[in-house]
C-alpha cells in the first residue's frame, strides 16, 4: 500500500468518539456507584478506552462530573416537556412528569449528587441552579391549574412546586432503598390528593 493511499484511508476512517464513551460511561459508573466510589480508571474502564483518552476530553473527574450532570439533566428534558403539554389538565401534566421522570434502581443523580456532593461549591451551585429551574416549571403549571380553579389556591404555586419536587427526590432514594417502584406510585397519588382543589 502506498503512503498516499494509507493517509486517504486514514482520514476517511471515522475516528472512535472517546470523548462521548467517556462521558456515557462516567453516567453510568457514577450512576450505579456514586461520584466517590468511583475513580477515573472505572470511568476508562467502562468506556474501553485508553486513560490518556480521558485527559485529552476532560480536566478532571470533577469536571467530567458537572458534564454528567449536564448530560443527565438534559435527557430528562422529555420528562418536564409533559408539564407543557398543550390540552391537558395541569394535575394530569404534573401527575404526567412525575411518572415520567420514574423508578430507577440506582435513584435519580441530581439526587445522588445532591447528596453526595453538596460539599463541593461548584456541584451545590449547579444542582441549585437545576432545581430552581425545574421547580419554576412545576410553578407554572400549577399557577395555571390554580387559576383555573382545578388546583388548591391557598398555598403559592412556588411552595407547592418545591414540595413536589423535594418529595419526588425523597421518593426516588426510597424507591431506591426498597428496590419497589410502587413507591413512585404512591408518592404521586398523593400528589394528586395535595394540588387538588377542595
Amino acid at each position: 500500500m502506498t503512503d498516499l493511499r494509507r493517509l486517504v484511508i486514514l482520514r476517511v476512517m471515522p475516528k472512535p468518539n472517546h470523548r462521548e464513551k467517556i462521558l456515557s460511561a462516567g453516567l453510568a459508573v457514577f450512576h450505579k456507584q456514586g461520584f466517590h466510589a468511583t475513580g477515573v480508571q472505572d470511568v476508562v474502564d467502562h468506556a474501553g478506552v485508553p486513560k490518556g483518552s480521558f485527559y485529552n476530553h476532560f480536566k478532571s473527574k470533577d469536571a467530567l462530573g458537572l458534564e454528567v450532570l449536564e448530560s443527565y439533566w438534559t435527557a430528562g428534558g422529555s420528562a418536564r416537556t409533559e408539564l407543557q403539554t398543550d390540552g391537558v389538565a395541569p394535575l394530569e401534566r404534573i401527575d404526567r412528569h412525575l411518572a415520567a421522570a420514574g423508578y430507577d434502581k440506582n435513584g435519580c443523580l441530581i439526587g445522588n449528587f445532591s447528596s453526595e456532593l453538596a460539599g463541593s461549591d461548584e456541584f451545590r451551585s449547579r444542582l441549585s441552579e437545576l432545581y430552581k429551574v425545574w421547580i419554576s416549571e412545576v410553578a407554572a403549571c400549577i399557577r395555571e391549574g390554580q387559576e383555573d380553579g382545578t388546583l388548591r389556591r391557598d398555598e403559592r404555586a412556588e411552595n407547592l412546586a418545591e414540595f413536589i419536587i423535594e418529595g419526588l427526590e425523597g421518593a426516588k432514594l426510597k424507591a431506591k432503598v426498597e428496590r419497589d417502584p410502587a413507591v413512585l406510585k404512591r408518592y404521586r397519588n398523593s400528589i394528586r390528593l395535595v394540588l387538588q382543589s377542595p
